[in-house]
């Protein structure tokens, strides 16, 4: 049977996060939005699959405010039958604790492709309900040499080059405050949500670093951008956009490749840019944008499984 832990002996049998989002200091910033978080480990044996939710109203979530949650697990090599048993145990458990409906939303393939396969299927045949396929989309920067491979591209870029255009960190109360105020402009023009206050992305630097990045002309800032390094090999793309003025200096053109350049040039092998879906539908002025500066497309996927009443 799956059992409650502490955060002690959760952390002595998962050491490591697969993904930045179901860290304790994440789980820990944003564990008032809930009810309660559990931790929940098989009892029965030595635990190799672990999870760690939200319960609110009576919903078992992962994650409860953030892009992704999932699962820890010992090893990506796991057998496909004991992640059976745990989703099994986990119906189980949300039947002894009268919880309505368990959710589930797994991290892009990047983070942990070989587990994330497992489960997927899992997940499917134990009679979860697929919500909606996400669109999601990074960049394999192990592969960038320094300039975008599509030709039109590449022009935009030496477009962008001419108009002058300079790229730097926003380092500034200020400019953070303009860069974030930028991004909201460009979201509300394409009809995009903002999830996050500034105060909320602040209070995220307290986890893990929080990038803001500007592209000015003439003084002006034109695009900016917002990433988190919260692991060691992939940054993500909390935000991004450029406004009326740079559009048709190419700001966004220039403002990608640099930052290609920049984590590349830091270390990092890939770059997470988020979803280019709303519910499932695609924004393919946003996706088309980009596949054509390097960027790769797959499913993220959501889940829900709702609990018989007997």
């Amino acid at each position: 049977m799956l059992v409650e832990t502490d955060i002690i002996s959760y952390r002595q049998f998962f050491p490591v996060d697969p993904n930045p989002f179901i860290s304790e200091k994440f789980i820990g910033l944003n564990s008032y939005k809930v009810d309660r978080v559990v931790r929940l480990v098989d009892n029965d044996s030595q635990p190799v699959i672990g999870l760690v939710a939200g319960i609110k109203n009576g919903v078992l979530q992962s994650p409860f405010s953030a892009p992704f949650g999932g699962f820890h697990f010992r090893k990506e090599n796991i057998y496909s039958g004991e992640i059976d048993r745990f989703l099994q145990l986990l119906s189980e458990y949300a039947e002894s604790c009268l919880l309505n409906r368990i959710e589930i939303t797994t991290p892009p393939d990047i983070y942990n492709m070989t587990f994330n396969a497992k489960m997927v299927n899992s997940l499917f045949r134990q009679g979860y309900q697929l919500a909606y396929p996400e669109i999601t989309s990074w960049v394999d920067l192990t592969r960038f040499d320094g300039m975008y491979r599509q030709k039109n591209s590449r022009e935009y870029f030496r477009q962008a080059q001419r108009n002058n255009l300079t790229f730097s960190l926003a380092v500034t109360a200020e400019d953070k405050e303009k860069a974030y105020s930028l991004i909201c402009e460009n979201r509300a023009k394409f009809g995009r949500p903002v999830y996050m206050t500034l105060a909320d992305v602040l209070s995220t630097g307290e986890v893990w670093p929080v990038d803001f990045f500007k592209v000015e002309s003439d003084g002006i800032m034109v695009a900016s951008a917002i990433f988190y390094r919260n692991h060691r090999e992939i940054c993500y793309a909390v935000f991004w956009g450029d406004n009326d003025e740079g559009r048709p200096l190419r700001a966004m053109d220039f403002l990608l490749l640099n930052l290609f350049c920049h984590y590349k040039n830091a270390g990092f092998s890939f770059m997470d840019l988020g979803i280019s879906t709303e519910n499932g539908i695609p924004n393919e002025g946003l996706l088309r944008f980009k596949e054509s500066h390097e960027a790769l497309s797959s499913l993220r996927y959501k889940f829900t499984l709702e609990i018989k009443k007997d």
